[in-house]
């Protein structure tokens, strides 16, 4: 074994296969989303999930304003949202790839799962935020297949 820099430990950790999710939020810049890997659950008892975000994006400013977020787990046919997402495009909402639940929160449509998530708890890791948050609504689609994300490439089939 050797010590990890960077690129090393970058390169091991695309190794470990996640699902594809994007998050919404809407702040005082206005609604922001990103496309993220990092989603786990972390209880049942109560119900709690863990998202992590850069601290220097916009849509970590949105929700840690908010207090809430969306989320959307995405199928594999959403790739192209998921790339949009992960984007610096002005644009992520003006297209039929959102639709909005009655309190205006936006989803991504036919996402295997839609979720309203209140924040329970921020922790600083370095760059990055890990927002806990308690779901307090969802929607599953349980008929189609994740999106996956493995060695930095999307769409990878089970």
């Amino acid at each position: 074994m050797t010590t990890p820099n960077e690129t090393d430990f970058r390169k091991a950790m695309s190794h470990f296969a996640t699902g594809v999710a994007v998050v919404t939020a809407k702040g005082s810049e206005g609604e922001q989303g990103a496309t993220i890997s990092a989603l786990t659950s972390v209880s049942l008892d109560p119900l709690l999930l863990l998202i992590c975000l850069n601290r220097a994006s916009a849509t970590y400013r949105a929700i840690a304003e908010a207090g809430v977020f969306g989320l959307s787990i995405l199928g594999n046919d959403h790739k192209d949202v998921a790339m949009l997402f992960a984007s610096r495009t002005a644009d992520k909402f003006g297209s039929d790839v959102i639709e909005r639940a009655a309190d205006g929160t936006a989803f991504v449509r036919d996402s295997l799962v839609k979720m309203h998530c209140e924040l329970v708890e921020t922790f600083q890791g370095g760059t990055h935020a890990l927002f806990m948050a308690r779901p307090v609504d969802l929607e599953l689609d349980e008929n189609r297949a994740p999106l996956l994300y493995f060695q930095g490439q999307l769409g990878i089939s089970l």
